[in-house]
């Protein structure tokens, strides 16, 4: 039987259809990224989540959103295939976890923010910076309590890499609070990520696991991936790296690629190509793990 892959397409901005970066998906699609997959034996089906317009403004549309996508990740595993969401919002990530129904989820992120924002602490009126307090059951309880398969999250194996534009409040709720394991990004001086994600990955066992690529976890050497560059993160060569190590180490179940806006003032199609090589890098090391 083939090596089946599920691309979740999921264009949007908090419910707007093509907007900022919800146009990310559109671009990294134009760039090949199923030839790649189907040279490396894969199948692929691509399955699109229909408009949202709707729904009630950018919480009702987000949260419709969050639930199809949970919808959509457990019908890809039901079909015996690889769920790899290119979404828009990194909130996907919540319906992306749902779908698994794992019971102890491991939480491998590339990002550059924590995502863990409550409405009580978040100063920016960004409902995409609190995913992963929705996750775990601390926000947003009466939404949460209709996505599909949801239940709270504990983040006890959870990596961050790359993270580091984060605020004094942010910063105590992913150590002090969560207790995450960091790989803390520096503007001063150049960090060595990728032996420092591999040492984390061999002390750790992080399966099965979430893997969430937030393509700001790039530096903003270049250029606006989206509203929020900040200096100090991965080149590259160190991305793909490190993205390439995670199937040799951990037991992947899904990944997502989001947050990238191809009109936000940086090189969209450079970034679309390094989106692309390191979507081949994972899958090429996930062939190695079925060896």
């Amino acid at each position: 039987m083939a090596k089946k892959i599920t691309i979740i397409f999921s264009p949007y901005h908090v419910g707007e259809r093509d907007l900022r970066v919800g146009d990310g998906p559109n671009r990294i699609l134009t760039f090949g990224i199923v030839d790649v997959l189907e040279k490396l034996g894969y199948s692929v089906n691509i399955v699109e989540i229909p408009r949202v317009d709707e729904y009630e403004g950018e919480i009702g549309k987000s949260f419709e959103i969050i639930n199809r996508t949970s919808t959509l990740v457990h019908n890809a595993l039901q079909n015996d295939s690889f769920p790899l969401i290119l979404a828009g919002n990194c909130m996907s990530s919540v319906g992306v976890a749902c779908g698994l129904q794992e019971e102890h989820l491991g939480f491998i992120y590339f990002d550059a923010h924590d995502d863990l924002d409550s409405p009580d602490v978040n100063v920016n009126g960004y409902l995409d910076a609190m995913g992963l307090s929705m996750l775990n059951g601390e926000s947003w309880k009466t939404y949460m309590s209709k996505v599909p398969f949801f239940k709270p999250h504990k983040y006890d194996k959870f990596v961050y890499c790359g993270l580091r534009d984060v605020n004094e409040v942010q910063r105590a709720r992913v150590t002090r609070d969560h207790d995450m394991d960091i790989i803390w990004g520096n503007e001063k001086s150049k960090v060595d990520y990728i032996k420092s994600f591999e040492n984390q990955l061999q002390a750790k066992d992080y399966s099965p696991a979430l893997v969430h690529l937030d393509l700001d976890c790039l530096d903003e050497a270049y250029g606006k991936v989206n509203d929020f560059p900040s200096p100090g993160g991965l080149y590259e060569n160190e991305l793909l790296e490190c993205i390439g190590m995670v199937p040799k180490y951990a037991e992947p179940k899904s990944l997502t690629i989001c947050s990238f806006d191809p009109n936000c003032g940086g090189d969209g199609d450079k970034i679309a190509q390094i989106a692309v090589e390191a979507v081949k890098r994972f899958f090429t090391a996930m062939n190695k793990r079925k060896e």
